[in-house]
């Protein structure tokens, strides 16, 4: 008689986190490819090699697994910010500069992070989630200047960090949504943007952290 360990054994079944990820990878893929026009839950599916109602199971509508993709960015932009600087700043305004430049260049790397974050789409979901996420990134960065630097008092009913980068962004978007690029004119626009106010409330020179 055979024994069952005779027998073939059966294929492992993708866990629910693979199939997610693989879900994600494929739309991230056809973002890459042909923007947001290029995507339905059919296409995804046969990108990701899995049949359509898998995709479903995990995102009933494609704005859910672009919500989903929309969270996987905001951890790697998060990271960026978690970057020590390459060098020792010269000032605030060098350390703001080499900030931005990390988004920038994290930006033109990404296409899907492009077509998502900085497109002309409608997806409030996303816009919302994005809002949220920058609260959070403008604390990192003001805790990023801190480490090197000693700010001044700073507003309490707005948070000038958070507003400085939606504000380049958003700058970064119109040259986006225009040109479909990312130019190095409006990159260093974007810089000086950010640069010019925050420095309403930070002066030209700041005593630097003890040791730093």
């Amino acid at each position: 008689y055979g024994t069952p360990m005779s027998r073939s054994a059966p294929k492992r079944r993708a866990s629910s986190q693979e199939r997610i990820d693989r879900i994600l990878e494929a739309t991230t893929a056809l973002l890459d490819q042909g923007g947001l026009s290029a995507l339905s839950i059919y296409a995804i599916a046969e990108q990701a090699d899995i049949p359509p109602s898998s995709v479903y199971h995990f995102f009933p509508q494609v704005s859910d697994v672009l919500a989903a993709l929309a969270e996987r960015l905001f951890l790697e932009l998060d990271g960026i910010l978690q970057i020590p600087p390459v060098s020792h700043p010269s000032s605030w305004m060098a350390l703001v500069a080499d900030i931005e430049q990390r988004f920038q260049d994290y930006y033109r790397g990404n296409p899907a992070a492009r077509e998502l974050l900085l497109g002309g789409h409608d997806l409030a979901a996303i816009r919302q989630a994005d809002q949220q996420h920058d609260q959070l990134l403008g604390r990192r960065f003001q805790q990023c200047l801190a480490e090197v630097f000693v700010l001044p008092p700073l507003p309490n009913d707005v948070d000038i960090f958070a507003l400085a980068m939606q504000a380049a962004d958003k700058l970064l978007a119109v040259g986006y949504q225009q040109s479909g690029e990312l130019s190095d004119p409006i990159c260093r626009e974007a810089t000086r943007l950010m640069t010019a106010y925050l420095g309403v409330y930070l002066p030209p020179v700041l005593a630097r952290v003890e040791g730093r």
